[in-house]
């Protein structure tokens, strides 16, 4: 695999690659428009979590993928109900969410307790990653020691509209008890950025992007 050296949307980023909880308040974030995109750091979390190693996007070595989008209307009303897309959207979906369980798991907790069809709810997770632009460090394959000021100071650059509040980092001890970055979340007000409702930001000041090597 070929080394990213320019800035890409996470979509683009994603086919690049070779195909690519926070809890919800459901009265005020639903009137308030809020959504938060949950991306993984498919590298770090296949190596911590060894019940993941049979998953597609770590045994076909993503650099990252979408878990979800929280949209604010309540968790867990799917009652196992499995999200219905036609064979076109699934091909774009599987880019950044490629596994059937995470899809279905995602659409059960959140997407089932909105007012959107299967259809519209991935579509939106879609959307916003398409539009969404990260930096290099995390698709060239390499493990990175970096700052958090220099990380959002390159996510709020690269993404008009984008403030420090607009972003969580989510990290996880790594075995010598290094932050590992795991999961970003990024919040927006609509189709605009916004502010995380509910910070979890457990990186620290320093951490490591986990290339997998």
């Amino acid at each position: 695999m070929s080394k990213i050296n320019t800035t890409v949307g996470i979509g683009a980023l994603l086919i690049l690659q070779g195909i690519f909880l926070m809890p919800a308040h459901a009265a005020s974030t639903a009137r308030s428009g809020q959504r938060v995109l949950m991306i993984e750091m498919t590298p770090a979390l296949c190596s911590m979590q060894p019940t993941r190693a049979r998953m597609r996007q770590c045994l076909e070595g993503y650099s990252l993928t979408v878990s979800g989008l929280d949209m604010g209307y309540g968790e867990r009303c799917g009652r196992g109900s499995e999200p219905r897309l036609t064979p076109l959207q699934l091909k774009v979906v599987n880019r950044i969410m490629p596994d059937t369980t995470v899809r279905s798991q995602t659409w059960q907790r959140y997407g089932a307790c909105s007012p959107f069809s299967a259809s519209s709810y991935f579509r939106q997770i879609t959307n916003y990653a398409g539009a969404l632009k990260l930096p290099k460090e995390l698709n060239t394959g390499n493990s990175y020691t970096v700052s958090k000021s220099r990380f959002i100071s390159q996510m709020t650059r690269l993404n008009k509209g984008m403030s420090s509040a607009s972003v969580d980092l989510i990290c996880q001890a790594g075995s010598r008890k290094q932050s590992i970055l795991t999961d970003i979340h990024v919040c927006y007000e609509g189709s605009e950025f916004g502010s995380c409702p509910n910070v979890v930001d457990s990186c620290g000041s320093r951490f490591i992007i986990s290339g997998g090597e």
